[in-house]
């Protein structure tokens, strides 16, 4: 493997592949080492193998070129141990000068059939590190690309950049709906995992609270998991109450994330984003190492809650009977301090 050193191999270096096909929270935690590797090859254009629905909350960073969507067929054959890969995968790759992949050791055969075809550097970045190590997960990948001559510690901040449609979509909704010299909450109840659902009752008793000041208004944002939960919130403060992103695409979100004066939510991708997108985030953590997998950003409060404070049916329905939990309080008092209400 040639190691990125010397400033001659970084001005040779015109397209880079990233390999990323993790989920949203994971893509957005690597977001770090992606800003470093453009910092070092900073005229490079990036060409992404992973999810597109995704990957257009960077649509727009300088870096950004194009987009090979991962759950594609054709690709399947770059994990072929065998090296036997088919005709259209080499006809669709497009010419690159060195490959980053952001997979685990089980993978290292996707690197070395890339490797194979392309006859370039390439480097693989394991995504997750081990809880002994105590380390953040951003830091771990950072410190792998520091032992690959790339600079990347102390890490970059992560930067989301949406689409200019994205934008001004968000940014309509946002006139349509919220009367000038109000503030925006967006409150996501759900999370991709049923251990990190924080208690209905807590978001209930938030929502209502918050609601009482005229200056304040709510979206709930609803995912592909999360009807049954916000059909609940809805139901119980009366819909026209709240207003509702229902099934957003990531970018759109992002967008609005930065017309926001306030996140809350669970631990879950879309935490993340908000997080990255510079909005403030007050995010509940349960099950989950916050150290290892918080949220980054500047704007970033984690609550932590007990697994007894939140118990939730098969369909991630709270128990009707439980009542706010012990930490609602604080999670109110820290949304009424960053809203100065």
């Amino acid at each position: 493997m040639i190691l990125p050193t010397d400033r001659s191999n970084r001005e040779i270096v015109k397209s880079i592949l990233i390999v990323h096909q993790g989920a949203i929270g994971d893509f957005i935690l690597s977001l770090p080492p992606l800003e470093a590797i453009h910092r070092f090859y900073s005229q490079t254009r990036f060409i992404f193998l992973g999810n597109p629905s995704i990957l257009e909350i960077i649509h727009s960073r300088p870096y950004f070129d194009a987009v090979l969507n991962c759950a594609e067929r054709r690709w399947a054959s770059l994990y072929n141990s065998k090296g036997k890969l088919e005709t259209g995968v080499l006809y669709s790759l497009p010419p690159v000068d060195s490959i980053f992949a952001f997979c685990r050791s089980s993978s290292q055969i996707l690197i070395d059939n890339l490797a194979g075809i392309y006859e370039k550097p390439s480097y693989r970045i394991d995504p997750f590190p081990e809880a002994a190590l105590g380390l953040h997960v951003s830091e771990y990948q950072c410190r792998q690309l520091e032992e690959f001559g790339i600079p990347s510690l102390p890490c970059p901040i992560p930067v989301i950049a949406p689409s200019q449609e994205d934008c001004l979509q968000a940014r309509r909704f946002v006139q349509e709906n919220v009367t000038a010299g109000n503030q925006l909450v967006l409150l996501h109840p759900g999370s991709g995992g049923r251990r990190k659902l924080w208690s209905v009752a807590g978001w209930l008793d938030v929502i209502m609270r918050l609601l009482s000041n005229n200056n304040i208004k709510i979206s709930l944002i609803e995912g592909p998991a999360d009807s049954h939960m916000v059909q609940q919130l809805r139901s119980e403060v009366g819909s026209t109450s709240l207003l509702l992103a229902n099934n957003w695409p990531l970018g759109k979100l992002a967008a609005l994330m930065k017309h926001s004066s306030l996140y809350l939510g669970n631990d879950s991708g879309i935490t993340h984003l908000a997080a990255a997108c510079n909005t403030p985030t007050i995010a509940l953590f349960g099950p989950t190492d916050p150290s290892i997998w918080g949220p980054q950003g500047a704007k970033v409060t984690i609550v932590s809650w007990q697994s007894k404070s939140s118990t939730h049916d098969a369909k991630g329905e709270a128990e009707k009977t439980s009542k706010p939990p012990e930490e609602t309080a604080l999670v109110l008092e820290l949304a009424r301090s960053y809203l100065e209400i």
